[in-house]
């Protein structure tokens, strides 16, 4: 079953989930490459492409993935009651989250460590900050608690209201603003810009930025992606939306170009509000562009695709203590930056997908870094399968 109400299987979402997730691997090394600027890691060298890159891939890149997240919840919930739901969301998403933050982070926080210090350091500062900073565990995890509060918040509310489980957005209202997408969507991307500029200024001045409600519990990115995740709902509801938000625009792809190229140019050289509302712009506009590239290109079952969207929650899980490895290792070899980090990131999605080969083959190892009882079906069979594997 689809989303799109043709009876058929949009494979374009599965493919354009996995591509952002997949997408983690550049991103995060070109954060360990960004010249003068502090990660986790220290490379000890950096061009000033790799802020761009960053950057770049930033704008979309969990925007897009959790309007994904809010369609497919959508999806599911018009099918499955909102508490079996959620219990299954809490398997799937629960168990891997607290295997990676025990199994995945320590060594990799360790490997950090060793980028900057001398063994001895390096050791006494993983004791400390393993004892006193719980952003120290959750790292790159933390979406996965962005995603644990949407779904308990949707299951919540379509409990409390269950004919809101198959509502659909009205006829007229839906058309309507199918018939205006690039001018609503422009006009839905300034309002999204004003809140995460507004509303997360106010959670840093109001000192919330602390150990526990921004390192632990995460609440500046659940303000930041809930709006993300409620307009995948949304547009799940709205037919005709739907089609239009899935299909090339040149009005949206023309915002992308602008506020994309206003984001970068004046990268760093922004108040944050300012930043925020721009970016905000950027990052709707592209994540249509997004979603209407999969489609055009990736509607259909290809094999390896397929094979990458089965393992995708995977790679993303593995794929930080990888990196972090590899830079700290690459300190002690010469070659150019570029090249470098390249090599980085192509070794980081092969050794990835090797990890996610040797789970697919474990029970125990696909419960808990997939999140699944069993093993893994074949990708190329099934209609859900692998459809919910993150969202």
């Amino acid at each position: 079953m689809d989303g799109m109400g043709s009876g058929r299987r949009d494979h374009f979402w599965d493919a354009a989930r996995a591509l952002l997730m997949i997408l983690g691997i550049p991103y995060h090394v070109a954060l360990a490459y960004r010249p003068g600027q502090e990660w986790i890691v220290v490379s000890r060298e950096g061009t000033a492409f790799f802020n761009y890159l960053a950057e770049f891939l930033h704008l979309f890149r969990m925007p897009a993935f959790f309007l994904i997240a809010g369609y497919f919840a959508a999806l599911l919930l018009a099918r499955r009651e909102p508490v079996a739901w959620l219990r299954a969301r809490l398997v799937r998403l629960g168990v891997p989250l607290v295997a990676a933050m025990l199994i995945l982070v320590p060594p990799m926080n360790m490997a950090a460590e060793l980028s900057n210090l001398s063994a001895v350091d390096a050791l006494a500062s993983w004791r400390q900050s393993s004892a006193t900073s719980g952003g120290y565990w959750v790292r790159h995890l933390w979406f996965i608690i962005v995603l644990l509060y949407c779904s308990a918040i949707a299951a919540a509310i379509l409990s409390w209201r269950p004919g809101w489980r198959w509502a659909l957005v009205e006829s007229r209202m839906d058309g309507g603003v199918a018939q205006h997408f690039p001018f609503v969507l422009a006009g839905v991307a300034v309002l999204l810009g004003l809140w995460e500029a507004g509303a997360v200024e106010l959670f840093y001045k109001m000192g919330l930025a602390t150990n526990l409600p921004q390192q632990v519990l995460r609440l500046d990115e659940f303000i930041i992606y809930a709006p993300w995740f409620l307009l995948g709902c949304l547009i799940q509801r709205s037919p005709a939306v739907l089609d239009r938000m899935t299909r090339p625009s040149i009005a949206v792809a023309l915002l992308a170009v602008v506020a994309t190229g206003v984001s970068l140019w004046y990268l760093g050289r922004l108040s944050p509000p300012t930043g925020r509302f721009v970016a905000t712009i950027a990052s709707l506009a592209l994540a249509q562009c997004v979603f209407a590239g999969a489609r055009a290109f990736l509607d259909r079952p290809i094999p390896l695709v397929q094979r990458l969207v089965a393992a995708s929650f995977t790679i993303y899980l593995v794929h930080m203590p990888i990196v972090v490895t590899l830079v700290w290792l690459g300190q002690s070899v010469s070659m150019p930056v570029a090249l470098k980090a390249a090599a980085i990131m192509l070794l980081t999605l092969a050794l990835s997908y090797g990890f996610w080969m040797i789970v697919e083959r474990s029970p125990l190892l696909t419960f808990l870094f997939d999140g699944r009882v069993s093993k893994p079906a074949p990708s190329t069979k099934g209609n859900l399968q692998h459809r919910h594997r993150t969202a």
